[in-house]
């Protein structure tokens, strides 16, 4: 190290020294855990006492389990279609509420939409399931028509919808709002130049807004591509026996063999590959948006 250096670590030791508490928190309780889980997953199941080297007979189990190839399919298609309704409600939402003209109107609907979004997924959860019980508020107004109750919490052909309006319901608003940041922050020199030049509207939605919006819109694709795989808290709240087969996902597999099961070699392989999926897939996103690129 230079002497150079040396004298820019003196002038700012201050901002050093603050950064140790939060190294240290990311030390024990993110690389720590990361890595003894990486170790269990080449172990055999035990909980107490040693364990010994299993190799890759864990990987082995998990990805000759009907379960985990299941989850796969699960955690696919609702990541999947929360990834894109996610991205299009929102872009949608937020271009039409730059429209509203009226300051406390626009307030309120961007209250009233991220307001969800602060909740944890158990109120959410609760919510939901007072909305879609068999005596809830949709099934009320279904009698308003004569139609028999439905049991929308146990029937399986409501599973995924429920699930994924369930997401769309709690972060539409919050997307939203970083798409709306980003449109307050275009020059509003550019929308001048549009009307003195006879554009319309829906011109500069498609010439100025949206094109302004592209750096926004492949920071929130690679956000959402991170949680394709990883959907756990809306999942646990919701899953029961009936629905069970169309809502496990990746995480609750390695809920239940981990927690549950005490199968900590088998959690820790199936947590590990679901990470290891993440990260292609996540790379492959980046990659495909180019978002390292200006």
């Amino acid at each position: 190290m230079d002497r150079q250096n040396v004298r820019q670590i003196k002038k700012h030791k201050i901002f050093y020294l603050l950064f140790i508490p939060i190294a240290l928190y990311f030390i024990l309780f993110t690389y720590y855990p990361f890595f003894r889980g990486l170790i269990m997953s080449f172990q055999e199941n035990r909980l107490i006492g040693d364990r010994p080297f299993a190799g890759l007979e864990n990987y082995k189990l998990v990805l000759s389990d009907s379960s985990f190839l299941a989850s796969i399919v699960n955690s696919l298609i609702i990541g999947f279609s929360d990834m894109v309704l996610y991205f299009f409600l929102a872009l949608l939402f937020a271009l039409v509420l730059n429209e509203v003209t009226h300051k406390n109107l626009k307030q309120g609907i961007q209250t009233i939409a991220y307001l969800p979004y602060l909740f944890s997924w158990a109120v959410i959860g609760g919510v939901w399931a007072l909305i879609f019980d068999l005596d809830g508020l949709v099934n009320q107004f279904l009698g308003f028509f004569g139609t028999e109750p439905i049991f929308f919490l146990a029937t399986p052909a409501y599973a995924r919808p429920l699930i994924i309006a369930m997401g769309v319901w709690r972060s539409i608003g919050y997307f939203a709002l970083l798409f709306t940041v980003a449109i307050m922050n275009i020059d509003q020199q550019l929308f001048e130049a549009a009307r003195i030049d006879g554009a319309s509207r829906m011109i500069q939605i498609r010439k100025i807004i949206v094109p302004s919006l592209l750096p926004t819109m492949k920071t929130i694709i690679v956000l959402l591509s991170i949680g394709v795989l990883t959907h756990f808290d809306e999942i646990y709240v919701m899953v029961n026996p009936a629905n069970r087969s169309l809502i496990s996902t990746l995480l609750l597999y390695v809920y239940e063999n981990g927690i549950l099961n005490f199968r900590t070699g088998t959690a820790s392989a199936g947590a590990t590959l679901v990470m290891i999926g993440t990260l292609l897939f996540t790379a492959l996103i980046r990659r495909l948006t180019e978002y390292d690129k200006e």
